[in-house]
C-alpha cells in the first residue's frame, strides 16, 4: 500500500479514475455539394452566353448606334418605314373610297324607295311592294356589304372608317329585314315591325353620315382630297351633312374618280 495521500487505489472492477471531460461534438455529417459553376461544360455555356450578349449589343451599337456612342434609331431606315406606311395608308384610302362609292350607288336606290314606303313622319304605307320588290332590295344591300369585307387593317383612323360604313349597311340589312317581316305580319305586330324598320332606317343614316365624315377626313390627309358619299337624310333625323368644299378639292395629283373601281 502507497503512504502517498494523493494515490488512489483502483477499486476491484472498475477502471481507473480520470478527470471530468467535455463531451465529444457529434461527427459532422453535412454532405460537401459541389458547385455547378465548377464544371468545365457549365464555364464554357456561362462564357458563351457572355460572348453571345456581347455580340448583339456590338451589333445594335454598330448599326443603331450614334457617333458618341449612344443608342439611337438609324435616321435613313426609321424614314424608310416611315415612308412605306405612308404609301400604303394612301393605298388603302384610295381603294376605300372607290368600294365605298360602289357601295353608295347601290345603297341610294333602295334608300329612297324604303323612304317612298315607309315615311319618316310614322304614317302608315297604303301598300307594301311585291316580295321580289323587298328581296331585290336586300340582295342590294348584302352587295354593298361585300365592299368592306376586306380584313386588311390599316391606321387607327382608316380602321374606324371603313368600320363604322360597314355596320352601317348592316343597319340598313336589318331595316330591310323587318320590313320584309312587317309585309309579311298583320295587325299590332306589322305596326310594331314597320317602327322598327323605320327606327333601324334612321339609325343606319346617322351611323353612315359619321363614316361618311370620316372618311372626308382621311382622304384628305392620305392626299386624295374630298370625298362626299352621303345617304339621303330627312331633314331632322340628325345625320351629319357634307361641308361646302368641292369633290375632290386638296387632291394631290388627280383625285379617285367615279371609274376607278
Amino acid at each position: 500500500m502507497s503512504t502517498d495521500p494523493l494515490h488512489t487505489e483502483k477499486e476491484p472492477g472498475k477502471g481507473p479514475a480520470t478527470e471530468t471531460e467535455a463531451p465529444a461534438p457529434p461527427p459532422d455529417r453535412t454532405e460537401r455539394v459541389r458547385s455547378a459553376d465548377s464544371t468545365h461544360t457549365t464555364w464554357w455555356l456561362t462564357g458563351g452566353s457572355v460572348l453571345l450578349v456581347g455580340a448583339v449589343v456590338a451589333s445594335v451599337v454598330l448599326f443603331f448606334g450614334g457617333g458618341d456612342g449612344t443608342v439611337a434609331p438609324d435616321p435613313a431606315r426609321v424614314a424608310e418605314l416611315e415612308a412605306s406606311a405612308d404609301a400604303r395608308h394612301t393605298d388603302q384610302v384610295e381603294n376605300l373610297i372607290h368600294h365605298t362609292r360602289a357601295a353608295h350607288e347601290e345603297l341610294v336606290p333602295v334608300l329612297l324607295s324604303l323612304n317612298e314606303v315607309l315615311p319618316a313622319d310614322g304614317s302608315a304605307p297604303e301598300e307594301f311592294p311585291d316580295t321580289e320588290e323587298i328581296d331585290g332590295w336586300l340582295n342590294a344591300v348584302r352587295d354593298a356589304r361585300g365592299h368592306f369585307s376586306d380584313s386588311d387593317s390599316g391606321n387607327t383612323d382608316f380602321n374606324v372608317t371603313r368600320a363604322g360604313l360597314s355596320v352601317s349597311v348592316d343597319l340598313l340589312g336589318s331595316a330591310m329585314t323587318a320590313y320584309h317581316a312587317a309585309a309579311q305580319a298583320e295587325g299590332d305586330q306589322q305596326v310594331e315591325l314597320l317602327d322598327l324598320a323605320s327606327d333601324l332606317r334612321d339609325q343606319a343614316v346617322k351611323s353612315w353620315s359619321v363614316g361618311a365624315t370620316q372618311l372626308d377626313v382621311v382622304s384628305i390627309d392620305a392626299g386624295h382630297g374630298h370625298i362626299h358619299l352621303y345617304l339621303p337624310a330627312e331633314p331632322g333625323s340628325g345625320a351629319l351633312q357634307p361641308d361646302e368644299a368641292e369633290e375632290g378639292e386638296g387632291a394631290v395629283g388627280d383625285p379617285p374618280g367615279h371609274d376607278d373601281h
